[in-house]
C-alpha cells in the first residue's frame, strides 16, 4: 500500500509548450538530397564556411593554373601590336600547358580533396546522412563529382583561353580554325582524363584515413612510389642496352640536345609507363599529334593511366560500400 510519504518523494514533471511545429515546407526526394550533397562538396572545395586558409588555397591554385595562360595571351597581344607574328614566336603551347597544370593539380588534389571525405569520417557524421533519402553510394558520387568539377574547370579554362588567343592572334584566324580544330577534341579528352585520374587518386587516399594530413601525404606518396618503381625498372632494363637517336617529330629549337634512347618496343619502355609525368606527357603529345614516333603504342599509356585511376576508384567504392562506412 502506498503511504503519504511515498507519494511525496515521487518525481514530478511538467510539460512546456515551446512552440515546436511540424515542417510543412517542400520535401525533396533522392535527387534533392544528392544535389544538396554535391552543393555541400562545392562549398567545401572553395572554402565557404571554413577559415581564411581554406578560402585562399583554391584561389592560389586557380591563379597558378590560369596565370601563365593570361601572361601568354598578353604577351601575344604585345607582339601583335609591335607588328610581329605570334606564330613565329615560340610560346607555351597547349601540350606544354598540360604538363604545367598536371603538377599544379597534383598538389591541389592532395591538399583540398581530403576535406571532402576525411572530416566526415573523423567526426562520425556520415551516419547522419542516412536520414536523408540517399542510396549507399550517393554520398560518395556527389562528393567525387564536386571535386571533379573543379579539377575539370582548372584544366579547361586556361586551355580554352589559350586556344582562343592563338586563333585570334593568327594571321588568318579562319585558316587556323580549320587546321587546328582537332585541338578542341584533344583539350576535352585530356582534360577529362586528367581530372578523372587526380580525382580518383586523391579521393582514394582520403577514403583510407580520417586525417587530412595523412590523406594528402598518401596521395603524393603513392604517385612518387609508382614513379620511383617505373624509374627504377627503366634504369635496370635499359642498362647496357644500345642507344639510338630518337626522332621526336618536333622542329628543333635553339638549345635542344639530341636525345638517345633504347630501341622502340624494348621492355624498358613498358616499365617507363609507370613514370606518371612521362606517361601524361606522352598522352598529351599523342592527343595533340605532336610526335611521329612513340617507343610503345600510346594505347599502353592510356591503359596504364586507366588501370591506376580505376584501381583508385575501386578502393574508394570499397571503403564506402555502405553509407555509414
Amino acid at each position: 500500500m502506498t503511504t503519504q510519504h511515498d507519494r511525496t518523494i515521487q518525481p514530478e514533471g511538467e510539460v512546456y509548450d515551446l512552440g515546436y511545429t511540424h515542417y510543412d515546407g517542400p520535401r525533396g526526394g533522392r535527387g534533392t538530397a544528392f544535389m544538396a550533397m554535391y552543393a555541400g562538396g562545392i562549398r567545401t572545395v572553395v572554402g565557404l564556411g571554413r577559415g581564411p586558409g581554406a578560402k585562399v588555397t583554391p584561389a592560389v591554385f586557380a591563379l597558378l593554373a590560369l596565370g601563365p595562360a593570361l601572361f601568354i595571351v598578353a604577351l601575344s597581344g604585345v607582339f601583335r601590336s609591335l607588328g610581329a607574328d605570334p606564330e613565329d614566336i615560340e610560346l607555351f603551347g597547349l601540350t606544354d600547358y598540360l604538363a604545367w597544370t598536371f603538377f599544379i593539380l597534383a598538389l591541389f588534389a592532395a591538399v583540398v580533396a581530403p576535406a571532402l571525405l576525411s572530416p566526415d569520417r573523423r567526426y562520425s557524421v556520415i551516419a547522419l546522412y542516412a536520414v536523408r533519402p540517399l542510396k549507399s553510394h550517393d554520398y560518395l558520387v556527389a562528393r567525387w563529382l564536386a571535386f571533379f568539377t573543379f579539377i575539370l574547370a582548372f584544366l579547361l579554362a586556361p586551355q580554352t583561353l589559350l586556344y582562343l588567343a592563338f586563333s585570334v592572334s593568327a594571321s588568318n584566324p579562319w585558316d587556323y580554325q580549320q587546321e587546328n580544330w582537332p585541338d578542341i577534341l584533344a583539350i576535352l579528352g585530356m582534360s577529362f582524363g586528367i581530372a578523372v585520374f587526380w580525382t580518383g587518386i586523391a579521393m582514394a587516399a582520403a577514403s583510407l584515413t580520417t586525417r587530412r594530413a595523412f590523406a594528402s601525404a598518401g596521395a603524393i606518396g603513392f604517385v612518387l612510389l609508382v614513379t620511383a618503381v617505373g624509374g627504377f625498372g627503366w634504369a635496370i632494363l635499359s642498362s647496357g642496352e644500345e642507344k639510338v637517336l630518337v626522332d621526336t617529330g618536333k622542329p628543333a629549337k635553339l638549345g635542344d640536345m639530341p636525345r638517345f634512347d633504347v630501341k622502340d618496343g624494348h621492355a624498358a619502355h613498358y616499365a617507363r609507363l609507370l613514370i606518371i609525368p612521362h606517361t601524361a606527357q606522352q598522352l598529351a603529345e599523342w592527343t595533340f599529334d605532336e610526335r611521329d614516333n612513340f617507343p610503345v603504342s600510346p594505347w599502353y599509356s592510356v591503359l596504364t593511366a586507366g588501370v591506376i585511376a580505376g584501381g583508385a576508384i575501386s578502393v574508394t567504392t570499397w571503403r564506402y560500400r555502405k553509407l555509414g562506412a
